[in-house]
């Protein structure tokens, strides 16, 4: 649960309502429990991950995250909701750390890279990138537009085993 829900008099809010900016606070902590198999804080007790999140914590990071993924799920916590990316965001980002420079089978990368109606059809609705997040590279997040051909060769990684005992 975002800050702004637990506190939201703080935020200057009246009530505990999910947002757009709670929900993108709740996608990154569902990204992280989909990849990491483990609940975000799964070693406290509800009382105490709420302290955690009104201090701004993180769950922490574990290795089968690489640096982009991560600096996008700090994105998703950040502290203060009107800094958070929107959901469209997210997913476009999230497309650009997930697919490699060569898809033979899909053609997906080739449609990004030439711009192909199938790809822009996709991604409508997405609103532009902003600029933390512009950029995306599977090393970084640093340029000021959003530009699919930054994305870089990355192996595919192996999906996690999610313990459900």
């Amino acid at each position: 649960m975002s800050p702004e829900r637990i506190v939201p008099q703080e935020f200057g809010l009246k009530d505990g309502r999910p947002t757009e900016s709670s929900d993108c606070y709740s996608l990154g902590m569902v990204i992280y429990e989909t990849i990491s198999g483990k609940p975000p804080f799964h070693e406290h007790r509800d009382i105490t991950v709420s302290v955690k999140v009104l201090k701004g914590e993180y769950p922490p990071r574990r290795p089968e995250f690489s640096e982009s993924l991560w600096k996008l799920l700090e994105m998703c916590w950040a502290f203060q909701p009107n800094k958070r990316p929107s959901i469209g965001d997210v997913l476009q980002c999230l497309v650009m750390v997930s697919i490699p420079l060569e898809t033979p089978h899909s053609g997906a990368r080739e449609k990004m890279e030439k711009g192909s109606d199938d790809w822009n059809k996709s991604a409508k609705g997405f609103s532009s990138v902003p600029k933390e997040m512009s950029g995306m590279t599977t090393e970084n997040i640093t340029t000021t537009s959003f530009d699919p051909s930054y994305a870089t060769d990355t192996p595919p990684r192996e999906a996690p085993v999610i313990d459900v005992s």
